[in-house]
């Protein structure tokens, strides 16, 4: 049985993505990429904001600061971003100031701090991405190359496991994972979706280590058991889910944003909710979102 599904912000985004939840503020926030904003999602009193970000800059993911505010992850490279300061993001490092055709994509923090965060070519589909770790010394190290569109980045409750997807390849990846070093080892197939007509998305990870991940093109959440089985199958009122984040006081509302591009105009008027943001309770609880400690 499906749950019940809301779309609690018709905000239509071209690109919505990388919701994550912020126990300070006690709202979820996420990004449009291709119309630059950061938004934020109040559930106690339903208000919305969209706070628009300079055009040059495409957010492909966000993190929170232990020190307050973001880090954005940009075509231009890695900013720390405070919406409340009033300032402009700024600049940290550009680990690709050499490659002017890529930008910075699926992003998140692991349980010491670190941000890591996948690149990609912005138009072509080549295999030309490199996953980075953007340590609390500011030093950005690539860590795994040769991929096309990197998402699904999450951590199994334990920390001895990191996922990792190439949408474009419909591959999702485990790596034992060292928390105390970040590093990875024994890479191998979690979930091979190629003969599948979804592909891979954003991705989240239940309280049981279940891996929750949006299919782009069928418009479903799956849930797969920590040996790679899917288990549940939710269908989605949109053919592009993004990505999720359990969020809310209990951590117990899976959230999920969408996407609108590229869908014709007769696809847009039968999704009136493509590019919203999406909340249900599937039974499970999230874990809490870690900070960048730099």
């Amino acid at each position: 049985m499906n749950p019940d599904i809301q779309c609690v912000v018709q905000s239509a985004d071209i690109l919505g993505e990388v919701p994550l939840w912020c126990d300070r503020s006690r709202r979820l926030w996420w990004i449009d990429v291709r119309r630059p904003a950061l938004q934020s999602y109040d559930p106690a009193t339903g208000r919305h904001t969209a706070q628009r970000l300079p055009e040059k800059l495409l957010v492909g993911a966000i993190a929170l600061r232990e020190a307050g505010g973001f880090v954005l992850a940009t075509n231009l490279g890695i900013h720390f971003y405070d919406p409340a300061s009033g300032q402009a993001p700024e600049l940290i490092v550009n680990p690709e100031a050499d490659k002017p055709e890529n930008r910075l994509n699926d992003g998140k923090c692991d349980r010491r701090g670190r941000f890591w965060v996948g690149s990609m070519q912005d138009q072509k589909r080549e295999p030309k991405g490199t996953l980075y770790r953007f340590d609390a010394d500011r030093q950005c190290r690539a860590m795994l190359d040769g991929f096309v569109l990197p998402n699904a980045l999450s951590w199994s409750p334990d920390d001895r496991s990191m996922y990792f997807a190439d949408t474009h390849n419909q591959v999702i990846w485990v790596f034992d994972f060292d928390l105390d070093d970040g590093a990875l080892s024994n890479r191998r197939v979690f979930k091979d979706w190629t003969h599948q007509p979804g592909r891979p998305d954003g991705a989240a990870v239940d309280t049981d280590g279940c891996v929750w991940n949006c299919m782009v093109a069928t418009g479903q959440l799956v849930r797969l058991t920590p040996d790679g089985r899917v288990d549940r199958v939710i269908q989605l009122p949109v053919t592009n889910p993004t990505c999720p984040a359990f969020g809310g006081g209990g951590l117990d509302t899976l959230y999920v944003t969408s996407h609108s591009q590229r869908l014709a105009p007769e696809q847009l008027a039968a999704e009136p909710y493509a590019g919203g943001l999406f909340a249900l309770d599937v039974g499970a609880q999230g874990l809490p979102e870690p900070r960048y400690r730099g």
